[in-house]
């Protein structure tokens, strides 16, 4: 949570903003949500505190109207209001909205909505039930194909089992697992977008476990005490009955595999071999010189340029070398390597490439004067910045990225 910089000087004719512990998701709430909308959302608060919401304003004056009438909340309120923006905020990405327009029931509404803020809130408002399931699709998402990832192969065209006691026995297995206290487990289906404007269908389990009980500090009164907690922690599933594939998000690799082994034994009755769904391998040799990246004209791409190159002896993988292009600059980076060395240039003998990066420039959308730029890295073995998030990124990963024979294996 980012506080207001309340140290800068108020341009002329503007009065400061008010020193409040606001987020920037509270600031940027209020500039982007439509003033109805919004109403709807801040007003029961501020009659709370008996603050009258006047309208009317817009640009910094709403800001500041708004932000000072906010200053007279109770702690509570205003502590429940940052915590509610930071999660509204959070779902007006990409990766969000297309969480929220899978699960949201309410299309037609939805899609009347002015923006992503206003979105994000219209569901938060109206149907909280389907907002804190988008939540669950955005987590399993974001994490995937990750650190926190394993993908794993299962048995294809299978429904899940709908015997109370196999769910129970689900749950038992992850409460022997973990050692926990209470167990949540949460499944529904749901989309998951593709390159080809399709839709892969997934169930997804979303598993909540009481952790080990812990303490915090904490102010009562004037004194500091310690209040006892019982932490939640969280982990996501989903199974492709089409491709059999089962892919857990969770921190520990045992953990991943385990519960995949579980989910298919006990909601499955399948056994699994916990055999891994491998991730995508790079192959950099085409990059070691200047080359053509050929995009099809519907993709709205409009240059493909090699930013950054890291290469390390062919003799000692362990130290790097790292050149990077000048982005004001016309020249390519081939070109300045080779300027640089001639004909000792690591490009030429010696040195094989480790780490790549990738400006994919997308020409601007109608009333922007500049296109999106997708920076894409990728690193041997199987390394990349882009997890398939946007619609873009989809598009790079699994259409381009083999057209240009930079993957080797999927």
């Amino acid at each position: 949570m980012q506080p207001i910089d309340t140290n800068q000087e108020p341009l002329a004719g503007q009065h400061p903003t008010p020193t409040i512990p606001f987020s920037q998701s509270v600031i940027r709430l209020i500039r982007h949500v439509p003033e109805t909308l919004l109403d709807r959302y801040m007003g029961p608060m501020l009659a709370q505190s008996e603050c009258i919401l006047e309208t009317g304003f817009g640009g910094r004056a709403r800001v500041r109207e708004l932000t000072e009438r906010l200053a007279g909340l109770n702690d509570e309120l205003l502590g429940s209001l940052v915590a509610d923006a930071e999660r509204i905020v959070e779902m007006t990405d990409d990766l969000g909205q297309e969480a929220l327009c899978s699960i949201a029931r309410d299309q037609e509404m939805f899609c009347l909505q002015e923006n992503a803020y206003a979105r994000s809130l219209w569901v938060f408002l109206h149907e909280p039930g389907s907002f804190r399931r988008a939540e669950e699709v955005r987590y399993a998402d974001n994490y995937r194909l990750g650190r926190m990832w394993d993908g794993f192969v299962g048995p294809k065209d299978v429904v899940i089992s709908a015997n109370v006691g196999h769910h129970r026995e689900f749950e038992d297995r992850i409460r022997s697992y973990f050692r926990s206290g209470q167990v949540k487990v949460e499944i529904y289906e749901r989309t998951r977008p593709d390159i080809d404007d399709g839709e892969h269908h997934l169930l997804q389990v979303v598993v909540y476990r009481e952790g080990l009980p812990d303490s915090f500090l904490e102010f009562d009164g004037k004194e500091l005490a310690r209040r006892p907690w019982r932490p939640v922690f969280e982990f996501a599933l989903t199974y492709e009955a089409d491709s059999g594939v089962i892919e857990v998000v969770a921190q520990g690799r045992e953990c991943r595999e385990e519960m995949a082994r579980a989910f298919s034994e006990t909601l499955l009755r399948q056994k699994i071999e916990s055999e891994r769904v491998p991730l995508r391998r790079y192959d950099l040799t085409t990059l070691m010189s200047p080359r053509h990246f050929p995009t099809d004209v519907e993709d709205g791409i409009e240059s493909v340029e090699v930013t950054m190159l890291t290469l390390h002896p062919v003799d000692d993988g362990r130290e790097r070398v790292t050149f990077e292009a000048d982005r004001k600059s016309s020249v390519s980076i081939y070109e300045r390597v080779f300027t640089w060395f001639s004909e000792h240039s690591p490009l030429i003998s010696g040195f094989r490439l480790h780490r790549v990066r990738l400006a994919v420039r997308f020409l601007p959308e109608e009333g922007f004067g500049r296109g999106k730029t997708i920076n894409v890295q990728l690193s041997l073995p199987n390394g990349c910045n882009l997890k398939s998030k946007s619609e873009r990124e989809r598009m790079v990963c699994e259409k381009y990225l083999p057209r240009w024979n930079l993957v080797r294996e999927v």
